[in-house]
């Protein structure tokens, strides 16, 4: 029993001496090694460094593209309306334009009396040049001679009309635009075209 209790008394000062000699051992290599081991300390810093800058790195990036995107989509809405606002102004110059040629033709025909080319013409119109809805009103009686849409033929104009118009005239509102057109004989209006466009 004797032997056993040594042999426990022996072991346990040796596991004292391991502790300490690990101790010992560690300190011994970085005091051989400190190079190394502030080289290594200094890499483990550069990558936290490194590792920290990357991550704000990536949040400034998101942030800016986020803006950027932002910025885009208010820059593409702006350039929208305004080729919207253009080609609206182009449409309609190019609308009183073709209404002022195209009553030129509803003239000669009134003074000739031709009401079947007329409507010919007034179909023609509608169809080419994207009106809505063409009129001719009779400026003595204030009724609609002549109409793109037949059931107003006959009927009175409802709205109100200077009949002492010289030049073409156009009215924007809120339902479309209305280019107001004297067709003028040799001494008095024959007739005063109307040329509506609706809103889209």
């Amino acid at each position: 029993m004797m032997g056993t209790e040594n042999n426990k008394q022996d072991k346990q000062p040796d596991k004292k001496v391991g502790k300490n000699d690990s101790s010992s051992v560690i300190l011994t290599f970085i005091k051989k090694n400190i190079v190394s081991v502030l080289l290594v300390l200094a890499l483990i810093i550069v990558i936290i460094w490194f590792s920290a800058k990357n991550n704000m790195d990536n949040r400034q990036f998101e942030k800016v593209k986020t803006e950027l995107i932002t910025q885009s989509k208010n820059e593409r809405s702006a350039l929208i309306a305004n080729y919207e606002s253009e080609k609206d102004s182009l449409q309609l110059l190019n609308l009183e334009v073709a209404a002022k040629i195209f009553s030129w033709s509803v003239r000669s025909e009134l003074i000739r009396n031709n009401t079947e080319n007329l409507n010919q013409l007034v179909n023609a119109f509608v169809k080419e040049s994207g009106a809505d809805l063409v009129q001719l009103i009779d400026p003595e009686t204030n009724k609609i001679s002549l109409s793109s849409d037949k059931k107003f033929e006959g009927s009175e104009y409802s709205r109100k009309i200077d009949f002492a118009l010289k030049e073409p005239h156009t009215l924007k509102e809120d339902g479309g635009i209305k280019i107001i057109t004297p067709i003028m004989g040799l001494n008095a209006a024959l007739g005063i075209l109307i040329v509506q466009m609706n809103n889209k």
